[in-house]
């Protein structure tokens, strides 16, 4: 079936649902078709997509504009700063943002209610933009047509009949302007005929909240988004109705695997391609470490690396950047990307590797490794992610002491020369929505002299954190603030708020007010602190550093030019 024909079906069956409220598949072909009528007013061949906070919404203009045979772009991350990356494609966006886009004539999704008499067509050549994460550098622009997403997702839809026969909802932590997210959350659940919740996943809270309301479900995550579960397991107690759990992005470290397992009685299914190739070849971890490759995907290896030649490849063939070793002719273990092997005075060292000996450490769950200049010095740069183990190490030991019996550890497999001259210890690597890595905002906290502290027994809902802080001795904002005692710096105290709420609350802020501050009392070095930030409004937030239920800081901050990512 075309996804077209879709819309011309008489069918009630509820497509889209939140737990209390269905839309019917004839209902969202009603709302399509009234879009469709208002989009084909539009001038410009090429629209640009960017509904980031309505997943509903979105699903309706992405089908209404490729009705009315608009090409649609959609970009990761659309913010008034960055909107002339695309402003060479096309001077139309479709958004109901208030932000304003000098490149660009803003059409804003807002139609009556009025019944449209539209007759849908066929859009299987329809196209589509989307957009590499750009992390290192400016964003990638990759055509697809619907018919090649069609026909991946048709057979992501045969492998997985049984699951689907189950009549699970499909509940996802992902969203839908990416290639991953229009094919496994939009595609996946509407050519499936399963139901799709509209709400996003951020908190472990969530899932369980959403797993109460549904017999069964299927998950699309990230592997970011595993870590951040499993990191805190013990915490949390999900329900056994989870049939299957789908994750891309990144690989998926064998810990998080494991314990996702653990957790929720299945093993993740792991999607390894990339927005050029689409998929490629799938693995559970559990089953079988090595990499099987997908029916319709032919592979062959040139100079170490993957070369694709696949339906869902917008190039064939295509030339990988990730060197293989080919078990047999449909399976292959993957050794990481090519330009990821770094020379480091005249020794190679491969970074994927370097991260899995460092994830097989009982201290560590996560781990980026990357080269980066230390004045005139190439070094690797570390960033590391603990362990519930590793995190009451290193306040026992202290930050200095942990990071030598790293690299102590860490010689066993690379001679000294290469061992990381730059390591940070974090809460959360910085990772996109794909879950892949941020590289430039990691550079950038590598070489920032304010070190995260250690925390500990974290809880999170949709409107408040509390955590467990300890802020180690040997951090550089101790030095000289005060010589032979010690205390926290007020600075350094609010900078993590404005972390914590960018980082928990998803909120890409310019800026920040701070309405009210009180400092009542000393935070010393190695004493654990609780701290808690509480959402009050979209843009208003109140915190509190406490120690023995006595408060010794504790304010309100409103976030200033900030939207919710």
């Amino acid at each position: 079936m075309k996804i077209s024909e879709i819309f011309s079906l008489n069918n009630d069956a509820a497509l889209f649902v939140d737990g209390a409220k269905n839309i019917t598949v004839s209902q969202f072909a009603a709302d399509v078709a009234r879009f469709a009528k208002y989009f084909s007013q539009i001038d410009s061949d090429t629209v640009i997509l960017y509904i980031p906070n309505n997943f509903y919404l979105f699903c309706v203009c992405f089908f209404a504009l490729l009705q009315v045979h608009k090409s649609v772009a959609l970009p990761g991350l659309l913010t008034p700063q960055n909107a002339k990356v695309y402003a060479d494609l096309t001077n139309i966006i479709v958004t109901d943002l208030s932000d304003e886009y000098p490149e660009f004539t803003k059409v804003v999704p807002n139609v009556s209610d009025d019944v449209v008499d539209w007759e849908f067509s066929d859009f299987s050549d329809g196209t589509v933009y989307f957009f590499t994460s750009g992390s290192t550098g400016m964003p990638k622009r990759i055509k697809k047509t619907i018919a090649m997403l069609q026909a991946e997702v048709e057979y992501h839809i045969q492998s997985h009949a049984s699951q689907i026969a189950q009549n699970p909802v499909v509940v996802a932590s992902i969203a839908p302007h990416h290639m991953y997210g229009v094919l496994w959350r939009v595609l996946f659940p509407i050519l499936g005929k399963m139901s799709v919740d509209m709400d996003m996943i951020f908190t472990p809270e969530e899932l369980i909240n959403k797993q109460s309301q549904y017999d069964k479900i299927l998950f699309i995550t990230t592997p970011s988004f595993l870590d951040s579960i499993t990191k805190y397991g013990g915490q949390y107690k999900f329900a056994a109705n989870c049939i299957g759990i789908f994750t891309s992005g990144s690989l998926l470290a064998t810990k998080t695997s494991e314990s996702a397992c653990d957790m929720f009685g299945t093993s993740p299914f792991e999607v390894f391609g990339s927005t050029e190739t689409g998929g490629i070849a799938y693995r559970q971890q559990q089953k079988n470490m090595n990499w099987t490759i997908f029916d319709a995907v032919n592979v062959s290896v040139r100079d170490g690396c993957l070369e694709i030649s696949s339906p869902y490849v917008f190039q064939n063939p295509y030339l990988m950047s990730d060197a293989v070793d080919m078990i047999d002719e449909r399976h292959f273990k993957l050794l990481g990307r090519a330009d990821r092997i770094v020379k480091i005075a005249e020794e190679r060292v491969s970074l994927p590797d370097m991260e899995k000996w460092l994830m097989d450490n009982e201290y560590i769950s996560r781990a980026y490794c990357c080269a980066m200049r230390k004045g005139v010095r190439e070094i690797i740069g570390c960033m590391l992610e603990l362990t519930d183990l590793g995190a009451t190490k290193i306040i026992s030991v202290g930050r200095r002491v942990f990071v030598e019996e790293l690299k102590k550890y860490l010689a066993g497999f690379v001679p000294n020369v290469v061992l990381p001259r730059c390591v940070r210890i974090v809460n959360q690597i910085p990772t996109n929505a794909q879950g892949k890595f941020v590289k430039n905002e990691i550079l950038a906290m590598l070489n920032s002299p304010v070190a995260e502290p250690i925390v500990q027994n974290l809880t999170k809902t949709d409107a408040q954190i509390n955590a467990e802080l300890t802020f180690l001795g040997d951090s550089a904002y101790f030095v000289g603030h005060f010589p032979k005692f010690p205390i926290l710096p007020g600075v350094v105290q609010m900078h993590f708020v404005f972390r914590f709420i960018r980082q928990f609350f998803h909120v890409s802020a310019l800026a920040f007010d701070i309405i009210k501050l009180k400092f009542s009392s000393l935070i010393l070095p190695n004493i654990t602190t609780h701290f808690e930030l509480v959402r009050i409004s979209e843009n208003e937030f109140t915190f509190c550093y406490s120690q023995n239920g006595k408060s010794c800081s504790a304010g309100k901050v409103v976030v200033k030019g900030g939207t919710n990512v």
